[in-house]
């Protein structure tokens, strides 16, 4: 069983990737984004959100709760939690800060995710609608003992690389966020001593503005 603890010390042995802008960004701004993570008899469960289908940016997407520093936030883990509470009714003197994962760039903006890791309480929700459209728990085990995890093949600097999907029930996650989460899973089969999963192509396809969608759905 993987608990809080033994994660915070994974998180803080963990080697940041240095990751450069994407083609075309700059990916100079930072957002502060919480990864939350919560805990049972079966294990770590985290918690995502799909943005509700007015918002300007990202709409209907799955991502982690955050935003933009405000000029009141000490950090960007201040921001993470500060938005956290905001979206889905966080308390943050509940959340217990576990570590970092690397900035993610954007290929839709010139933003890059900045992700905290917290623990937090298994309790219901109380998003706020004008925000969030639905509260997602995504369980880590079954993700490591999946026989394979898809992606989508993209080419950079000369090389192919492979962009994590999460099928979710009616909705998937994808871009900064899978990337995110798949950095979350490298943490914890690391401290498994474990392989993850190898990727599966062809089951997903890169759409317009870089959304995904079911290869073949057009």
């Amino acid at each position: 069983m993987v608990s809080p603890g033994a994660l915070a010390d994974a998180l803080s042995r963990w080697t940041l990737a240095e990751i450069p802008a994407l083609p075309g960004r700059t990916n100079h701004k930072r957002a502060g984004v919480l990864v939350p993570v919560t805990w049972d008899a079966e294990g770590p469960t985290v918690i995502a959100t799909v943005r509700a289908s007015h918002l300007r940016d990202h709409p209907g997407e799955v991502a982690f709760p955050g935003g933009k520093p405000e000029p009141d936030d000490p950090d960007l883990t201040a921001t993470a939690l500060r938005e956290a509470a905001e979206e889905l009714g966080l308390d943050p003197a509940s959340a217990r800060v576990l570590g970092v994962l690397s900035a993610m760039p954007l290929f839709t903006s010139d933003y890059r995710l900045v992700p905290t890791v917290a623990a937090v309480p298994d309790i219901p929700w109380s998003p706020d609608p004008t925000e969030v459209a639905d509260v997602l728990r995504i369980p880590l085990q079954p993700l490591l003992d999946a026989p394979v995890l898809d992606a989508v093949p993209w080419s950079w600097g000369g090389k192919e690389h492979h962009s994590p999907v999460f099928p979710l029930g009616d909705v998937v996650m994808y871009g900064a966020t899978a990337h995110t989460l798949h950095e979350l899973l490298e943490v914890l089969a690391r401290m498994l001593h474990r392989p993850l999963p190898p990727w599966r192509t062809g089951r997903f396809q890169w759409g317009r503005r870089g959304v995904v969608s079911i290869a073949g759905a057009g």
